[in-house]
């Protein structure tokens, strides 16, 4: 597969556009959309070790979370780190593309792949960055091809309300139309004015993906002109954003809580800010990387307890002052399971393509 393809696929999953901060440095850092790839290697951080496993693997392509090139530079130079990451990746063919903070807030993202690391329940978002527009398409139909027509834009992503597939609006109606000189009618004759029975098929659309649902309902459709409105909605799809508010299916101490955590993200060490180790906690707030931004907001949500990385000692401080516990498992060990979810999710997706995650542990930080 060219990269270009590769990156649409995880597109999909993390769309560009859903990156919450604007100095975020999302997409191609390195190298070719039209290069070939048969290997990906997957990886929080692009660091030297990665580079060298990627080069031994004959990976054409890393996939990282975190963008190695966060603002314009000024010169790339080999006795630079970044420098020197930026020309061998170029002498060896490997091109770099990053998700970072759209993969924070997707549905499917980091969240979702911490929470099933910790084996919580599914939970609602903890600080919403985004909500999904929607627009209703409506389009005219024979009766016979509605159902198959359904089917189609269906699987092209649109009918999606909440849980459920395939949901439309169909109303009966009479059909006209005059095919004009030149016209090839699927049904009636030139200069003749036709009547038909015809579905009238509404249904949900999200902006993100309407121009290619459009384009497969044409494919689909019988008619060679295919009638149909777009009507912009105020409500709202999916919402995105950072974090997750978990209720938890039975109390836990704190200090139960803690062993959980650590034992479940195979890290060294947590931290642990709270005045009472037993604490009972019942609702949770979770978040990859740093989460010090969200103690207020999980304090405010009727969270406990809120598990994150990189909370320094003001911050934790704070939480404790709230009456909020906070468990600090680390940017690394609350990131680093996205990796394999991610593996999981695209698998399917690339043809022929291997997909393979990072041995190298690129946490900066060791515990003695």
């Amino acid at each position: 597969m060219k990269v270009q393809e590769i990156i649409r696929k995880i597109e999909e999953i993390a769309p560009k556009d859903l990156a919450c901060y604007p100095e975020d440095n999302n997409g191609l850092l390195i190298g070719s959309y039209s290069a070939d790839v048969s290997k990906v290697l997957l990886a929080l951080d692009l660091t030297s070790d990665v580079l060298d496993e990627a080069i031994k693997l004959n990976c054409q392509l890393i996939v990282t979370h975190h963008p190695f090139i966060f603002k314009g530079l000024k010169n790339i130079r080999d006795d630079m780190e970044q420098g020197r990451l930026i020309i061998k990746g170029i002498k060896n063919n490997i091109n770099v593309y990053c998700a970072h903070t759209n993969l924070d807030v997707v549905d499917l993202g980091v969240t979702e792949a911490l929470r099933k690391k910790l084996e919580f329940p599914k939970g609602t978002v903890l600080h919403p960055t985004e909500k999904e527009g929607l627009s209703k398409l409506v389009v005219y139909v024979p009766k016979e091809n509605a159902h198959d027509l359904l089917l189609v834009i269906s699987k092209a992503g649109a009918g999606h309300i909440g849980r459920y597939s395939h949901c439309s609006f169909m109303t009966e109606g009479e059909g006209t139309f005059k095919p004009l000189e030149g016209s090839n009618p699927y049904i009636g004759k030139v200069g003749s004015i036709e009547k038909v029975q015809e579905i009238k098929l509404e249904t949900i659309v999200p902006n993100k993906i309407l121009s290619s649902v459009i384009k497969m309902m044409i494919k689909a459709h019988p008619y060679e002109e295919v009638a149909y409105d777009i009507i912009p909605l105020n409500n709202t799809g999916k919402v995105f954003g950072l974090g997750s508010v978990i209720e938890l299916e039975e109390p836990i101490k704190v200090k139960e809580l803690a062993e959980k955590v650590k034992e479940k993200l195979h890290c060294q060490g947590v931290k642990i800010f709270s005045r009472d180790l037993d604490k009972k906690i019942s609702k949770v707030a979770i978040c990859g990387g740093s989460g010090g931004s969200l103690i207020q907001e999980a304090k405010f949500a009727g969270c406990q307890c809120l598990i994150t990385g990189d909370i320094d000692y003001h911050k934790g401080q704070m939480a404790v002052d709230l009456g909020l516990t906070v468990i600090d498992a680390g940017h690394y060990y609350t990131e680093v399971p996205v990796l394999e979810h991610l593996r999981e999710l695209v698998n399917d997706k690339l043809e022929d393509v291997e997909v393979y995650v990072t041995k190298v542990n690129t946490c900066p930080y060791i515990f003695l």
